[in-house]
């Protein structure tokens, strides 16, 4: 750990696996012949499909308009003609409509022409980034022009360098060779929500990362008039400093009330990718179609990071960095403790997808699953201070109440509790079972 590096109480210090990407090139995908892009990629109202069968669409051409202001527009990734429009379950598990795309004998070359003069106001500022269809980009996918029209008055935006989640690489693939799109996106999110800092974030295994972005704006506020109080803060590399609560309290000194949101501490947090998008809606008026995401995995023959279209399928991106070893053992969208396991490589890279990980055979074995010994590793380690033992044992039983009284509605699923467990409990599926029961009970205090 670096000194001075801050941090939250408890966590775990777990396996990282970065070095097998973090090091690569960035290679941009080839459109496939077929992009399929759902219409809900984000927490709120699917998007309305504006587009029919046969019609011609280009890249950036709005195929689904926001429904309300709780919800987010979607953006064709590639040039070609609508085959189809079609339900399906999307990687992060959602039931869409999806507008399938056929891109064959299409040029898929589009040009965006950097404005260095940008000169917007707060609104201006929110209303680019909903035309832009940004949402949160590290996997919660929350529509971000809601996120920075906040309730109530926040005064500090934080960009969450952090990246905890083993084998992902993009942010810090972005952080080091764009950092004046995050400075600069920074700027404009801290003008869009009013408030009086921005911090960027960075775990301590990032040292490339934390010295360009350090250089980038130490020069920037030299030569910049009028611009906000901007900073950058080293954290300590441990899991799971990249939740939001967990940031807040590192960076901040600040505790986020149960069942709050990071506004009732005066802050909003947004991850390295949505800001990068940020910064290419408001200088590049280009909208959110395609991102930054690591393939990665030791089943994967050349893990690196890519630039992927959304609706780009798992197994074609997979196949682009050179496919695999051996045969599939577990295909998730994600990292490893807070991922999505695909039951195949047809799924569409999402908004939120930073990683596409492919286990061995080996790896996806399941522990065998003993008896809990009472050791406390699992209370010893959880960064919300909960008694994940007691509450697996009470959404097993389907004592429901009894979990909420022991703050069920509280956990964040990171999988610290699982991966201390001497016993191998899957305590985390438990806590997840027992909170989809209570929520579809309509309660959940």
């Amino acid at each position: 750990m670096a000194e001075n590096a801050l941090t939250f109480k408890k966590g775990v210090h777990i396996d990282e696996f970065k070095e097998l990407s973090e090091n690569s090139e960035l290679f941009t995908l080839p459109t496939p012949k077929e992009v399929v892009i759902p219409l809900t990629q984000h927490i709120g109202a699917p998007s309305k499909c504006l587009v029919n069968k046969k019609d011609e669409v280009h890249i950036g051409d709005l195929i689904g308009e926001a429904v309300g202001n709780f919800s987010a527009n979607i953006h064709s990734s590639a040039n070609g003609i609508v085959k189809d429009i079609i339900d399906i379950q999307t990687a992060s598990g959602k039931n869409s409509q999806a507008v399938v795309i056929d891109t064959e004998g299409y040029d898929q070359e589009k040009e965006y022409i950097l404005n260095e003069n940008v000169s917007l106001n707060k609104e201006e500022i929110v209303s680019k980034i909903k035309e832009a269809g940004i949402v949160g980009m590290g996997g919660a996918a929350f529509p971000t022009h809601i996120k920075y029209t906040p309730a109530k008055e926040v005064d500090t935006v934080i960009v969450n360098g952090a990246e905890c989640e083993p084998y992902v690489t993009c942010d810090d693939y972005i952080l080091k060779n764009r950092p004046q799109n995050i400075v600069k996106g920074l700027e404009m999110l801290v003008v869009g929500s009013g408030a009086k800092q921005g911090i960027i974030a960075i775990e301590d295994n990032k040292p490339k990362a934390f010295e360009e972005i350090s250089n980038y704006l130490k020069d920037y506020a030299n030569n910049a008039t009028n611009m906000p109080d901007l900073k950058v803060v080293k954290l300590a590399t441990k899991y799971p400093q990249g939740d939001e609560k967990r940031l807040i309290d590192a960076t901040l000194n600040r505790v986020v009330p149960s069942g709050g949101l990071p506004m009732d501490a005066g802050v909003i947090v947004s991850n390295v990718s949505t800001v990068n998008a940020v910064y290419e809606a408001i200088y590049y008026d280009k909208p959110l179609y395609e991102r930054v995401m690591t393939v990665t995995g030791h089943n994967v023959k050349t893990p690196q990071n890519v630039i992927v279209k959304v609706g780009t399928a798992f197994g074609f991106a997979i196949d682009q960095v050179g496919g695999l070893n051996g045969e599939i053992g577990k295909l998730i969208s994600g990292g490893p403790m807070m991922g999505i396991a695909q039951p195949n490589a047809g799924n569409p890279v999402e908004k939120a997808t930073n990683c596409i990980l492919v286990q061995t055979k080996e790896e996806a074995i399941p522990a065998e699953i003993e008896p809990c010994i009472r050791c406390a590793r699992c209370v010893n380690v959880c960064p919300v201070n909960l008694m994940p033992l007691y509450i697996h044992k009470f959404a097993l039983n389907e004592q429901f109440e009894k979990a909420e009284d022991y703050r069920i509605m509280d956990c964040i699923e990171c999988g610290s509790c699982s991966y201390i467990c001497p016993s191998k409990r899957p305590l985390v599926e438990a806590i997840r079972f027992g909170k989809r029961q209570i929520r579809q009970a309509g309660k959940g205090k």
